[in-house]
């Protein structure tokens, strides 16, 4: 049965790492909006599940809290952790790894067609298509982006990218399937990397709480 776990960690372990409680209900509810849209239910890879989906919303929250703290404003931050929850939802076993992202955006741009304005419609479907990219470099194609915005949308890409790389850590079998620190494009996720293990281990450990 799916659920949100974020709920199940232990609280003074996350505000020790920066998260505050209107963060950790955020999370939460988005878990509860994928678990309803089953946009995880009928996805059977065994990486890509959503337990998946929702560490990578933590690393998004840990990253952005960390350059908010350094004196770094961002804006639009709703872009990036819906791009978060649905940055997966394009896999199947008929969609190829490089083209999960293309299918995934046309998902999500049609699911949050009553969220959000299509100027930022056309920003998640950036941030998802460009997460399943080697380059990373966004492609914003003829769309009328400020050159703030661009550079806006850009960081949050690469914080999209890195809380997915991060999570990698969690595959065993395969070591060379794991986050290499050295490919990470943040500074603020090269810090977490290694504290990123004991997250994982506390989110393990929330998996086997039953909430009454």
């Amino acid at each position: 049965m799916e659920k949100s776990n974020i709920k199940s960690i232990d609280t003074n372990y996350l505000n020790s790492i920066g998260f505050k409680g209107n963060q950790i209900n955020q999370i939460y509810d988005l878990i509860n909006r994928s678990i309803k849209e089953q946009l995880y239910t009928k996805i059977h890879f065994p990486y890509h599940n959503l337990e998946h989906i929702e560490r990578v919303l933590c690393y998004c929250t840990w990253i952005l809290n960390m350059k908010v703290s350094k004196g770094e404003f961002l804006k639009n931050n709703d872009i990036l952790f819906y791009s978060a929850l649905y940055h997966d939802c394009g896999r199947n076993f008929f969609v190829t790894n490089k083209m999960h992202g293309i299918v995934g955006a046309k998902l999500a741009k049609e699911k949050l067609k009553n969220d959000f304005s299509d100027r930022d419609l056309n920003a998640i479907e950036l941030l998802i298509e460009t997460h399943a990219n080697s380059n990373d470099i966004v492609n914003f194609k003829d769309y009328k982006f400020s050159e703030k915005e661009k550079e806006n949308i850009q960081i949050l890409s690469n914080i999209l990218k890195d809380a997915d790389a991060l999570d990698r850590n969690r595959i065993k079998l395969f070591k060379f399937a794991r986050c290499n620190p050295n490919y990470l494009r943040t500074n603020e996720a090269k810090e977490i990397y290694y504290d990123s293990t004991i997250f994982l281990e506390n989110y393990e450990k929330a998996k086997n709480v039953i909430n009454l």
